[in-house]
């Protein structure tokens, strides 16, 4: 990932500034100020209406200066460029489909969610067993669900990072996302027992098997590319509140864009669709002694193979 800040000259006064993107409907700035500081900079029109209060963010300035009408964020410590960057493109992607006039509170609702999130201790970036399973999922909404309904549809049926018990709600359906990796034996966990237990009228297990890849291959997967191909998406259709709900749940997961993450690149090698019907192998809840909590098993896909269907929503395209 390159540092945009770091070829923008440092002034003697004001600010050095380089414009972003001559697309975007407002004039917004990588910068430095007299102190060397990383500075974004997005110049507001005379439409846009100001809080009274502006966030605090751990480590970054808010401050508007009033009679340039800009906005300005500034980044205390020149070593979280990174996260700073992660920010700032987030609040550039979810304006992007935007009036002038509508820029204001979408900003702040940016700058409010993150202020949440850097209030938390994480990682840098995340594990490996959540960045595999967060592209499976990534891969199931935009491969499969989007593909029927539509990428702002997609989003709203994705109620893992909700907290709900299965990954996906579609309609009277619940679907479960796993991954595996090739050279792994054929099974799954399963780190509830209520993931395989759905509370809506079907319930279905889709695994998708993933080869692990150079980042340069064709065909690589990665979540960077997987992210960025759902979120021009959504800002090609003008659905920014959909894009905020997107960016929102990614931030609940813990995922802030890092170069590291590139090099966690991946091949789809299969991808299968289950039905849990009746007889399906796993743990009923009723079968769970009083007391006993925290169930998590091996799922063995040998042992799912009559349960592989064609995916219903998918096979009607």
């Amino acid at each position: 990932m390159n540092n945009p800040w770091e070829n923008i000259t440092t002034p003697k006064s004001d600010l050095s500034a380089r414009r972003i993107d001559h697309k975007h409907p407002l004039n917004l700035y990588w910068a430095k100020d007299r102190l060397g500081r990383y500075l974004f900079v997005c110049e507001l029109t005379n439409e846009c209406k100001l809080p009274q209060n502006f966030p605090s963010l751990l480590g970054i300035d808010v401050t508007v200066i009033v009679d340039t009408q800009q906005l300005v964020l500034s980044l205390k410590s020149p070593s979280d460029w990174e996260l700073f960057l992660a920010l700032c493109s987030d609040v550039i992607s979810a304006t992007r489909p935007l009036k002038p006039s509508a820029v204001v509170p979408v900003v702040f609702r940016r700058i409010e969610r993150w202020r949440e999130f850097l209030k938390q201790d994480r990682d840098k970036i995340l594990p490996e067993r959540i960045i595999k399973g967060l592209i499976g999922e990534l891969v199931y909404l935009q491969q499969h669900i989007a593909a029927k309904y539509g990428t702002a549809q997609a989003i709203d049926f994705w109620t893992g990072p909700e907290g709900s018990p299965q990954d996906f709600n579609i309609q009277n359906a619940a679907v479960e996302v796993k991954c595996q990796i090739g050279t792994s034996s054929p099974k799954v966990k399963i780190s509830s027992a209520e993931q395989l237990c759905g509370q809506l009228e079907e319930l279905y297990l889709f695994v998708v098997t993933l080869g692990k890849i150079e980042p340069e291959a064709k065909d690589a997967l990665s979540l960077p590319s997987l992210i960025e191909l759902i979120k021009s998406n959504l800002e090609m259709s003008g659905n920014t509140q959909q894009l905020e709900k997107f960016q929102d749940a990614l931030l609940n997961i813990g995922y802030v864009y890092s170069e590291r993450y590139l090099s966690y690149s991946y091949i789809v090698a299969s991808k299968r669709f289950y039905e849990v019907a009746e007889q399906f192998p796993r743990l009923p809840l009723s079968n769970i002694p009083n007391g006993v909590g925290n169930v998590t098993y091996d799922l063995a896909l040998i042992n799912c193979e009559p349960f592989l269907i064609d995916e219903p929503w998918v096979s009607k395209l």
